[in-house]
C-alpha cells in the first residue's frame, strides 16, 4: 500500500520558538463528528461574507458538524482539537436543497465553514491563527473512553461549552476523505484542504444512540443551541484510526505573504561561500621573469 505521505514536500517553520513543518502531516489521530440539523437563516447570519452559502440538507434546514480530534503524532506536537462547522454548498453542484450535501457524501469531500476551532496547545495555536485566520482559542479537550462508547467534552476556563458522544461502531478502511476548510481572512474567503486517509473508520446516517449537550451558561453553548433544531442527529462519523494532511493556505494575499516570507525557516539560508586562501610562495624561490643578480 502506497504512503499517504509520499511525495510531498514541506518546509521547516518557527512558531512560537518551536519547529513545525507545512503541509502539516498528521501521522496516528482519531475523531468522531456529529452532524446536526439548524435552521438556515441564523447559519446564513453566523456566516462573514455572503459568498459562504450553507447548505440545505431540506428546506430551511442547514447543517452544523461538531468534530473532536485527538492527534497522537503530528509535525506540530501531540494536541486535541474541536471543530463547530457550518456545512457548504460546494461549488461543484447546484445548490438543490438535499441534492448539494448528498453530492458531497459521495464525493467524500464536505465543504465546512470553521465557525470555531478550540486547541489544547499555543503551537497549534498561533500556527493556525497566523497563517490561516482558524477561529482558534485554548480551551480543555477531554477524550473520555468506555468499551462501547467514546466521548468529548469541550471547556474554557473552567467553564463548560459543550460535551458529545457516540458509539464505537465497527469500522472498515475507506480510504481518503476532503474536507474543504473555509475560513475568513483579511475579510476575503480562504481556504484549506484537510486530507484525511481513514484507515478505520465508519459513517452512519440518522443515527439513533449519538448525544450532544450545550452548556446554556456559556456564550458559544447558547450560540450554538439557539441554531440547532430538533432531537435526531442528521449524520455521525467515526474514525478511531486516521491520517492526515493540512494543506493551504490556498489563497496567499500580500499581507500574508510576506508574513510567510519572513518567517525563520520558510526560505534556505543563503550560504557565501567561503573564500580561497591565498597561494603561500616557496620559500627560497625567486620571482618568476626575473633573473638572478651577478
Amino acid at each position: 500500500m502506497a504512503d499517504f505521505f509520499e511525495g510531498i514536500d514541506q518546509v521547516e517553520l518557527s512558531i512560537e520558538g518551536k519547529k513545525g513543518r507545512f503541509p502539516v502531516f498528521y501521522r496516528d489521530a482519531r475523531m468522531f463528528t456529529i452532524v446536526l440539523p439548524a435552521n438556515i437563516l441564523k447559519l446564513y447570519k453566523a456566516l462573514p461574507d455572503p459568498r459562504f452559502t450553507p447548505t440545505q440538507i431540506l428546506p430551511g434546514i442547514g447543517g452544523i458538524s461538531l468534530t473532536a480530534f485527538e492527534y497522537f503524532d503530528t509535525d506540530i506536537e501531540p494536541y486535541n482539537e474541536f471543530s463547530i462547522g457550518i456545512m457548504l454548498n460546494s461549488p461543484y453542484w447546484m445548490a438543490i436543497p438535499g441534492y448539494n450535501l448528498s453530492r458531497q457524501y459521495i464525493s467524500r469531500m464536505f465543504n465546512v465553514f470553521i465557525y470555531h476551532l478550540p486547541v489544547t496547545t499555543e503551537i497549534a495555536l498561533r500556527g493556525g491563527i497566523e497563517f490561516y485566520n482558524y477561529p482558534k482559542f485554548l480551551a480543555d479537550i477531554i477524550f473520555s473512553d468506555s468499551p462501547d462508547r467514546i466521548s468529548c467534552e469541550l471547556s474554557r476556563d473552567g467553564e463548560r461549552i459543550l460535551s458529545i458522544s457516540g458509539p464505537k461502531v465497527p469500522t472498515v478502511s475507506s480510504g481518503e476523505m476532503k474536507f474543504m476548510c473555509n475560513l475568513y481572512h483579511y475579510r476575503q474567503p480562504q481556504l484549506a484542504e484537510f486530507k484525511v486517509n481513514v484507515i478505520e473508520g465508519a459513517v452512519k446516517m440518522l443515527p439513533a444512540d449519538v448525544a450532544w449537550s450545550f452548556s446554556l451558561s456559556s456564550a458559544i453553548g447558547r450560540d450554538i443551541h439557539s441554531m440547532v433544531v430538533g432531537s435526531r442527529a442528521l449524520m455521525y462519523m467515526y474514525m478511531p484510526k486516521i491520517q492526515c494532511i493540512l494543506y493551504g493556505p490556498e489563497h496567499m494575499p500580500m499581507p500574508l505573504m510576506q508574513k510567510v516570507l519572513t518567517t525563520k525557516g520558510f526560505l534556505p539560508e543563503v550560504r557565501t561561500p567561503a573564500k580561497k586562501a591565498a597561494a603561500k610562495k616557496a620559500a627560497g624561490k625567486k620571482p618568476a621573469g626575473k633573473k638572478a643578480a651577478r
